[in-house]
């Protein structure tokens, strides 16, 4: 038996969830680590911790964590920013890490990789890149206009360097056609990296 992990990563509103959705089209296992964080908002004791830092400024009416006023916090103070990171980064890990299988390849998305530290059960990493405007598009979707998404990655790790730090690069340029092609020779890679650790694990 024998697993390959790829941390999927890269810029927001460059196409990291579609990348992954495509992945598990082809057979790859999914781990989100946005999911988690949510997961950790709503029923965790991150709440609790927010309420002990910042008081009842980040909570509504209703006592329910008020994550707009929180992004509010964060993005305007790098201190608080790297707060938040160390409260909620080494949980998340820990739990993608719990939550691999003994076998096959699984694809753990994971925004801000560098940032949090890449872990040592990761194999290979994928960069997802896009055009400045298309981003901005996508983003605007979202509700974040170019001053705020600017806001937020002043405290991102340089993008030159995380691209250097990544086995895989690409450019989501907004063709289907190129996005796929670009998928698909990289799951070649990571096929025949599966099947080397197999052979391996056989002997």
């Amino acid at each position: 038996m024998a697993t390959v992990v790829i941390a999927l990563t890269g810029e927001p509103g460059a196409g990291k969830s579609t990348a992954a959705q495509w992945f598990r089209v082809h057979g790859a296992a999914l781990l989100d680590a946005d999911g988690i964080v949510r997961g950790l908002w709503d029923g965790g004791e991150l709440p609790q911790k927010a309420r002990a830092r910042w008081g009842e400024s980040v909570f509504g009416a209703d006592g329910k964590i008020d994550r707009k006023a929180v992004s509010a916090r964060v993005f305007a103070d790098e201190k608080e920013y790297r707060w938040l990171c160390r409260a909620t980064h080494p949980v998340v890990l820990a739990r993608m890490k719990a939550a691999l299988p003994e076998e096959g390849i699984v694809v753990a998305e994971i925004p801000m990789l560098f940032e949090a530290g890449r872990p040592d059960w990761v194999d290979k990493v994928l960069f997802m890149a896009a055009p400045p405007r298309l981003r901005a598009e996508r983003n605007r979707f979202r509700g974040l206009d170019e001053t705020e998404l600017a806001r937020r990655e002043r405290f991102f790790m340089d993008r030159g360097r995380r691209m250097a730090l990544s086995d895989w690069v690409v450019c989501n340029d907004g063709s289907v056609e190129n996005l796929e092609a670009q998928l698909e020779k990289i799951w070649r890679e990571i096929q025949a990296l599966r099947s080397r650790r197999e052979a391996q694990t056989d002997c």
